[in-house]
This record gives structure tokens, C-alpha cells and sequence, in this order.
């Protein structure tokens, strides 16, 4: 299993509880479902893309 994959389920099964749990109406649980889901994986995409910019692990060695 990727990451990616990971993290798209975690923010599904998150989604789908806090919208099930805080909305009453259909269209509002949908509503809530995307909201939630694409913050998550777009927040998640987006810190992945920052944190790129500073590698982990020991400089290279200079030749």
C-alpha cells in the first residue's frame, strides 16, 4: 500500500464519521463530506510539496 492510498482512506473514513455525525440532511452531509475529505488530502498534498524543499538524512558529500 502507498502512502497516498493511506492517507485518501484515512480522510474518507474521517469524513464520512464527523459528517454522519454533525449533519442532519443529506445535502448537508455531502456538503461537509467533500469539505472535510478535500482539505485533508489537498492539506496533505500540500505540506508533502512544502516539506520537499527540505530533504531529510545527512548532506550529500561534496566531490
Amino acid at each position: 500500500m502507498s502512502h497516498f492510498l493511506l492517507m485518501v482512506t484515512y480522510a474518507a473514513l474521517v469524513s464520512v464519521f464527523f459528517a454522519l455525525l454533525w449533519r442532519e440532511t443529506p445535502r448537508a452531509r455531502w456538503r461537509l463530506f467533500l469539505q472535510l475529505f478535500l482539505g485533508m488530502v489537498g492539506g496533505g498534498l500540500l505540506l508533502a510539496w512544502v516539506m520537499y524543499a527540505f530533504p531529510s538524512g545527512p548532506p550529500a558529500p561534496i566531490p
